[in-house]
């Protein structure tokens, strides 16, 4: 390709950051597509409450729904889950709502005579049944309700209901499939990262042909025998360039390098690495050279490297400023007034 060991390396570096982001943005379609498939698989395979509660085995955590012309609170647990006693023409049912879709449900009467509750099966607590019981006697005082009435008028399954529930639109399109909606999310962000990066890494060796750097001249100065190759900073230092190859392919004319210093790199407050900024005339700021410093080992060969890259710089141009010093700030920031 660049008939340079060095710079082939992190182009096919560049290239299989771009394929695997590729690769993991239609893994994220395939699993948006499954999870669509799941929910219209959940809403086909999902039955009535009745025919569930007659069955004798997969009974609780079923998706399934119930069509009511009428509900009421009958107890509260905690600050934002009610029970309630839902019913049709011709049962009662229990069912388990959060007090933020009540509102949801409740509105819904205004325009229908019966809503469709969905939601999934659940055994029913010991204590709701007494509530149940307590609350149908108040209703109807003559009847004398037992607890042993109670599986003959409610079942022993409630319904937890609510808005994210529903199979019909996007709440249960994320209720019944987060896992999988996690998990593209998190392909999708990667792939992306990996897909923009390798992008702007490969587009970053097209100044390896920039005709401002002479067309192919800057490529056969990385290739010439006399120059220098830091491996540890990852920079060639050719005839007339300074040239960065680590990830993103950058390169200055030394003749065009106007301030050099080191910057400090914390993560959570804590000094990881260090790194060169190198300002030129035009405006420009090449960052490079990235070292690590924790550790007193790594902190002294990652000064000792800059210091070395930046001895080199000032043979090459002894015009160039090095340090972040008040002098050297102000005499760039009158540079870039010019």
């Amino acid at each position: 390709m660049f008939h340079n060991t060095i710079i082939d390396k992190e182009y096919k570096k560049a290239t299989t950051s771009i394929i695997a982001g590729i690769l993991l943005l239609v893994l994220t379609i395939g699993m948006l597509g499954a999870s669509i498939i799941r929910s219209m698989q959940n809403k086909n395979e999902a039955v009535h409450l009745n025919e569930i509660l007659v069955q004798e085995e997969n009974r609780k955590d079923r998706i399934s729904y119930i069509d009511v012309i009428g509900f009421y609170q009958i107890a509260t647990y905690g600050d934002d889950l009610g029970y309630y006693i839902a019913y049709d023409e011709d049962y009662y049912y229990l069912v388990s709502i959060k007090e933020k879709d009540f509102d949801y449900f409740a509105k819904q009467f205004d325009t229908a005579d019966t809503i469709r509750m969905w939601g999934t099966t659940a055994e029913i607590p010991y204590e709701l049944k007494t509530f149940a019981i307590e609350s149908l006697n108040e209703d109807f005082p003559d009847d004398n309700i037992t607890m042993d009435d109670f599986d003959d008028i409610f079942g022993d399954l409630l319904l937890e209901a609510g808005r994210d529930n529903s199979v019909n639109g996007l709440g249960g399109w994320f209720t019944y499939n987060i896992p999988l909606i996690v998990l593209g999310a998190f392909t999708l962000v990667f792939g992306l990262i990996l897909l923009f990066t390798g992008l702007s890494q490969r587009k970053s060796f097209d100044v390896l042909d920039d005709l401002q750097f002479g067309s192919s001249g800057l490529l056969e100065e990385i290739n010439d025998p006399d120059t220098i190759f830091n491996k540890k900073a990852s920079i060639y230092l050719t005839k007339n360039h300074l040239v960065n190859v680590k990830g993103r392919i950058d390169a200055v004319r030394y003749d065009d390098i106007f301030w050099v210093y080191t910057t400090n790199h914390r993560t959570n407050g804590i000094p990881d690495y260090d790194f060169l900024n190198v300002n030129t005339t035009d405006g420009r700021r090449l960052i490079c050279a990235n070292s690590p410093t924790l550790g007193k080992k790594r902190k002294e060969a990652t000064t000792q490297l800059h210091e070395e890259l930046m001895e080199e710089l000032s043979r090459r141009n002894e015009n160039i400023r090095f340090g972040y010093t008040k002098e050297n700030i102000e005499a760039y920031q009158e540079l870039k007034k010019k």
